[in-house]
């Protein structure tokens, strides 16, 4: 590959990951807890969808408003380039796993302010999510169902990170599928408040920077669908342990090829983008040096 190409290919995938990362469907029913606890729950096992949801904007805003130590994580991966020139998506593939964003992390210690990391971020506001957010919305579903369903997921499609089953009986898991949403504005809607998007004017500078070989019409979409969150409750005291916020977005863009490039013509470039939020919470008080 020319190193021109190469560079012109970088720019332009920077570029839209970019969306992305400055910025997943489950099935099964209900079951309660069978295990007779040796320790009271905090609160009942909801069993309705308006209850679950309250349940979760409850102990959601307890952890962002609490002093755990969090630990935060955001990776992502580019996949499933297509384009009518199939050597030019083989390309994007190659170059995108040789990227590298660097450490997109963080750390909170005990007693500190968690606003800079979670949703809503930089803001005291807390996520809270309303019955025209979601799809579905499930808590303690059926683990052999969920193991059932990550096996046919894995095998539909061999690049698949299946999820862990969780069996621990003290541990409330809950599951969300969210709407579906395209072009979120930063800070509105249901994207726009779960991730910090960037402001499009910003990419669209880096687009400018392959102008010698590449043009772009501006058009680009990005469509939010199949995402979920994944949220792991202490039941005896209501404090979340993990939350994951997993994104799955389809991105369109359409390029016309100039200079070295015009070989290439006008395409239509499409990939998807997987990655998951993690935060993981330690409520436990560091002892004294």
């Amino acid at each position: 590959m020319k190193p021109i190409t190469m560079k012109v290919i970088c720019i332009l995938l920077t570029a839209a990951v970019f969306l992305c990362v400055a910025s997943c469907s489950f099935g099964g029913s209900n079951e309660e807890e069978t295990t007779e606890p040796t320790t009271a729950s905090a609160t009942v096992l909801p069993k309705e969808e308006a209850e679950i949801l309250a349940y979760f904007n409850k102990v959601f805003a307890a952890a962002k408003e609490g002093k755990a130590k969090l630990n935060y994580s955001c990776s992502y991966s580019p996949k499933g380039f297509d384009a009518e020139d199939k050597a030019l998506a083989s390309m994007l593939a190659i170059v995108a796993q040789r990227m590298d964003f660097g450490d997109l992390g963080g750390e909170v210690a005990y007693g500190e302010s968690h606003s800079a990391l979670m949703p809503i971020k930089d803001s005291a506001e807390p996520l809270v999510l309303t019955a025209e957010d979601i799809v579905k919305i499930e808590i303690n579903r059926d683990e052999y169902a969920q193991a059932a369903e990550e096996a046919a997921k894995l095998e539909k499609d061999a690049e698949y990170e299946t999820q862990f089953v969780n069996v621990d009986p003290d541990v409330r898991r809950v599951y969300i599928e969210l709407k579906e949403e395209t072009d979120p504005t930063a800070g509105a809607g249901l994207f726009g408040r779960i991730f910090a998007l960037p402001d499009r004017a910003a990419i669209e500078q880096e687009m400018k920077k392959a102008a010698d070989t590449l043009t772009y019409d501006g058009a680009y979409s990005a469509k939010y669908t199949g995402c979920t969150i994944y949220m792991e409750i202490d039941r005896v005291t209501d404090q979340v342990i993990k939350v994951e916020f997993n994104r799955n977005i389809e991105v369109t863009a359409t390029v016309t090829g100039v200079g070295t490039l015009a070989s290439v013509g006008t395409q239509q470039l499409t990939f998807r983008v997987e990655g998951s939020d993690r935060y993981e919470f330690d409520w436990n008080k560091p002892e004294a040096e």
